[in-house]
């Protein structure tokens, strides 16, 4: 053969010698242009379009179920309950009005079971509680007096099991009506010391909550405990704080739980003793801010897989992208319908197995045997399935947000410090 026959006929060939970073083994542009980046961005708008209207149907099919499903579980386990001290008072002589009369001594337990109950996509802290209250009244006039006596139960419309009253040795009967509870009048004579007890069993959701004051605002000798079958504690926002807090490894039902004590012997205040019952990951407001967030891992896996297709110089179309978009949608659809039917880890579990198979099979298929697929398949790992688990733990989402950026900036950092951006963007590099 000649050295004619040796030259290229290609007049263009001598500068695809001369820039090999542009092109892959197929002839195929791994530049960025204009078009492309254009063509990118129309695909993520259009990606975050469909996960936004995900994430509104969601919320309004929560929304729904929490408006009419709530309402028949309050009917049937009762709301907040909250529970306030009897009131004792005296006439006073001469005069219509009457006197408040403190009790020398309160002593009140709250046993509270937590269990969940699931309506719908949502769980609803129900519980039972189990109350007996003591209150010691003395007479401290040198003559007899007449105590009118209130002991309101918390809620008319709720149910009451074993509803107790004894006032000395008296069994006092419980008033139905717009004030249900105990109402009665007691003689006490000069000096003379009477013990008011009370107990009853009921149940309530979210939350339990005791005022240990009356109109006065003052309480004697006050003792409360509280036991619960939970240790996750919450208390309600302006609430007493316990002086104590134990764990109760007493192997009795409420093992595991916590023993919560106050104690006053003068106490001035007007705030309650309140418990909040904690709350279990609820599946349909879960998936709705999973939704909304999906954007975000599509936004960090798009720059990781164009990054890995600058090095590794895989020609990457746009329509490869569309169809990554559509394998993490496909996720978030997929777990927003599985909570239905499954336990929401479970759903989560499927979906993301799902998921992660459909997309990295598509882009070892599609991009061939250059295309790093182990480094795409941690990240989707991360920008997928570990931010999207992120929801799962109350309170690090943000923390686990801002981690995984600064992560993703330090790597690509590290990859792409010698990349030639002029090259890439299509432009000629300028030499001085």
């Amino acid at each position: 053969m000649t050295n004619q026959d040796t030259q290229p006929t290609d007049p263009n060939a001598e500068n695809l010698v001369q820039a090999p970073t542009t092109q892959n083994e197929g002839g195929q542009s791994t530049m960025l242009s204009a078009k492309r980046i254009f063509a990118l961005a129309c695909i993520f708008l259009v990606a975050t379009a469909g996960w936004f209207m995900l994430g509104a149907a969601s919320a309004e099919r929560n929304h729904r179920q929490s408006y009419t499903l709530g309402h028949s579980v309050t009917q049937l386990w009762g709301g907040p309950m909250a529970q306030s001290a009897p009131q004792f008072s005296t006439a006073v002589p001469g005069s219509n009005a009457r006197r408040t009369v403190l009790p020398i001594s309160s002593t009140v337990a709250a046993d509270l079971q937590l269990e969940h109950r699931r309506k719908g996509l949502i769980w609803y802290p129900t519980y039972s509680v189990k109350f007996s209250g003591e209150y010691c009244l003395q007479n401290s006039y040198p003559t007899a007096q007449t105590v009118r006596l209130f002991f309101p139960l918390p809620n008319g419309d709720a149910t009451y099991d074993d509803v107790t009253a004894i006032l000395g040795k008296k069994s006092l009967a419980i008033q139905q009506g717009t004030q249900t509870g105990v109402y009665e009048l007691a003689q006490l004579k000069a000096g003379e010391t009477q013990r008011l007890n009370v107990a009853y069993k009921s149940r309530g959701m979210q939350r339990w909550q005791y005022q240990p004051t009356g109109s006065e605002r003052r309480v004697k000798n006050l003792d409360v405990i509280v036991t619960t079958n939970f240790a996750n504690i919450d208390f309600i926002a302006n609430s007493l704080s316990p002086m104590s807090k134990e764990t109760n490894e007493s192997g009795s039902e409420n093992s595991g739980g916590k023993k919560l004590h106050w104690q006053a012997s003068d106490l001035l205040t007007s705030q309650p003793i309140g418990v909040i019952m904690p709350d279990r990951i609820n599946p349909g407001p879960l998936t709705t801010r999973v939704s909304f967030f999906a954007p975000v891992g599509l936004l960090f896996f798009f720059v990781l897989v164009t990054a890995l297709g600058l090095l590794h110089k895989v020609a990457i179309h746009p329509m490869h992208y569309l169809f990554v978009a559509g394998g993490f949608f496909a996720f978030h659809l997929l777990f927003a319908y599985l909570v239905d039917v499954v336990n929401v880890h479970l759903a989560f579990l499927i979906a993301a197995a799902v998921a992660v198979g459909l997309v990295n099979s598509y882009l070892r298929a599609a991009l061939g045997q250059q295309w790093p697929w182990k480094i795409a398949a941690a990240g989707l790992l991360f920008y997928l399935v570990l931010f999207s688990y992120s929801f799962f733990l109350n309170g690090i989402t943000g923390l686990a947000i801002t981690i995984g950026s600064v992560v993703t900036l330090a790597v690509l950092m590290r990859l792409t410090a010698q990349l030639d951006w002029s090259t890439v963007f299509g432009r000629s590099a300028k030499h001085s």
